[in-house]
């Protein structure tokens, strides 16, 4: 791992951060000497093959009972909301 010190890191960060993630390459970033923190590339994410689809939706929360009340609480709001005039017009 190559290590980079605090000054060197804030002056060519960006060049750095191409590294990371163009080729994988980490740093230690030291200041006086010692290390203080590591420059890595993110682990990426977790491929999802479509044959994964139906456990991943097997494991989503249900809606209950309440979906039929939630609706209706929904259309309520929405029918009180509405207006018989522009109001725009005045």
């Amino acid at each position: 791992m190559e290590q980079v010190n605090d000054i060197q890191a804030a002056r060519q960060l960006s060049d750095l951060l191409n590294r990371v993630s163009s080729q994988g390459v980490s740093f230690e970033l030291t200041r006086g000497g010692r290390r203080i923190a590591r420059l890595v590339p993110a682990p990426s994410p977790k491929d999802l093959k479509v044959s994964e689809l139906n456990d991943l939706f097997a494991r989503l929360p249900r809606l209950g009972d309440e979906t039929e009340a939630f609706e209706r609480d929904i259309a309520d709001a929405q029918s009180a909301l509405m207006l018989d005039r522009d109001p725009w017009l005045g």
